[in-house]
């Protein structure tokens, strides 16, 4: 019985063969690693939206509506006072009967970097001056640079075709529509993912 080897064009024809298989397996799993990636990337950008936008609601509700700055609606940066036990008497009601009031909070991007960790315009805080909380991270960067509410030619920073403002405060009715826009960049190709939150929030005072 006479047994022939693989002649060269067999060989050449089969390592062919060969590369282009692994070619489209090599394409596949690095499709499948990006999609991974970027799906792991907006989930984080949603995390932290979601968070956020948790943590400004409870204190929202909070908030006495008197002590909110309606007129100055919309804004990324918003003012408020919630009802507080001033005299320790155990309810924020005085012997009058007046509603005792907290320090003035702050609510908006951390621009003058209060809490001093060097991450200002994407760190969303709740500050009185004394006390700093930080509620998200990765916020959007403002891109309304002319403040028109109109995304302009120029102005869309991470391509998504969204006016992002990072947080956004808004009058609607007798709530505040709140905002809140966050970005995390995919870490090898450095595609940003957004997300955004939007949530109406009616004082309860």
């Amino acid at each position: 019985m006479e047994h022939r080897g693989m002649t060269l064009l067999e060989l050449m024809v089969s390592l062919a063969l060969l590369t282009i298989v692994m070619g489209i397996l090599f394409v596949l799993a690095a499709s499948l690693g990006a999609a991974a990636r970027d799906q792991e990337t907006k989930a984080t950008a949603t995390d932290q939206a979601r968070s956020g936008m948790r943590l400004m609601v409870r204190e929202l509700r909070q908030a006495a509506a008197g002590t909110i700055p309606w007129g100055n609606l919309p804004t990324n940066t918003i003012t408020f006072q919630m009802a507080a036990d001033a005299d320790g008497n155990g309810v924020a009601v005085d012997s009058n009967g007046d509603l005792e009031l907290s320090n003035v909070w702050t609510l908006g991007p951390d621009t003058a970097d209060a809490n001093g960790d060097g991450i200002t315009s994407t760190q969303l805080v709740m500050t009185d001056g004394a006390t700093t909380r930080i509620l998200a991270n990765d916020l959007t960067p403002n891109e309304d640079n002319n403040d028109n509410g109109v995304l302009d030619d120029g102005e869309d920073l991470n391509g998504n075709g969204v006016l992002d403002h990072g947080i956004w405060f808004d009058r609607l009715g007798g709530g505040i529509a709140v905002t809140l826009d966050t970005e995390r960049r995919e870490i090898l190709r450095g595609v940003p993912m957004t997300s955004s939150l939007t949530e109406i929030v009616i004082p309860r005072n």
